[in-house]
């Protein structure tokens, strides 16, 4: 997973200074966490010198919808390469995963997606409600030391890499497993009564960890890469 880029930022009170700005008629605190991740997403594409570092940059700059695949755009047409994001926030960070590159050899794309949470007590006596202990054994294998806030942030970014989210297909259907060769950061995963239907189990490559400051809680972590449903090829790293 070293091509995956993870960015953050804090989400500052009043970025967003009306309905119109970041997202609508959305609540404020809303507007603020979406506000952030635009500027962490756009600050990031120019540091890393993929568009031009530009007064109007935030205005030419797309972001696709939904899905397993979400590519930015300048102008209205894709960035080539091809550039992929996925965007998690708490109340007070965001983070946003950024990924470069084309599929090779005309495979299918593979799709990212990242998850941030706090929500440490509430994890722990939920377990049972989102995950199983053998899951958060083999996330254990696979990762390191983890605790279940970790299996949630897996899972929530599992659901945006299949494009599926969590509101179609609940986290207790995205189910984990070692990976055959106990390859480090691979999972297997099934997804089980997805719509459209799953066809079968897929590898996918996870990294997770805690983000640490001095002023603000421990923030649990995932970022995952999945290959799409058209495609049963892993992801390599």
């Amino acid at each position: 997973m070293t091509g995956v880029r993870l960015l953050w930022d804090e989400v500052r009170r009043g970025a967003a200074q009306s309905a119109h700005q970041c997202g609508g008629h959305t609540g404020a605190a809303r507007r603020d966490q979406r506000c952030a991740a635009r500027h962490t997403l756009r600050t990031g594409l120019v540091r890393l010198g993929l568009v031009p570092d530009l007064p109007d940059a935030h205005r030419r700059i797309g972001l696709a919808g939904p899905g397993a695949v979400r590519q930015v755009s300048w102008d209205g047409a894709t960035l080539r390469p091809a550039v992929q994001f996925s965007v998690a926030h708490t109340a007070e960070q965001v983070v946003v995963a950024l990924r470069r590159g084309e599929p090779a050899g005309g495979a299918a794309p593979t799709g990212l997606g990242v998850d941030a949470e706090t929500e440490w007590a509430t994890a722990e006596r939920n377990l049972h409600r989102f995950g199983t202990p053998a899951e958060l054994d083999a996330l254990r294998r696979a990762c390191g030391p983890v605790r279940p806030l970790h299996l949630w942030c897996v899972k929530e970014a599992l659901a945006k890499a299949s494009g599926l989210g969590f509101a179609r297909t609940p986290p207790r259907r995205y189910r984990l497993h070692p990976a055959a060769d106990a390859a480090p950061r691979h999972l297997t995963v099934e997804i089980a009564g997805a719509e459209p239907p799953d066809h079968g189990p897929r590898r996918a490559l996870v990294r997770t960890g805690t983000r640490t400051t001095a002023d603000r809680p421990p923030t649990a972590w995932a970022v995952a890469e999945l290959p799409t449903a058209e495609s049963r090829n892993p992801p390599r790293r």
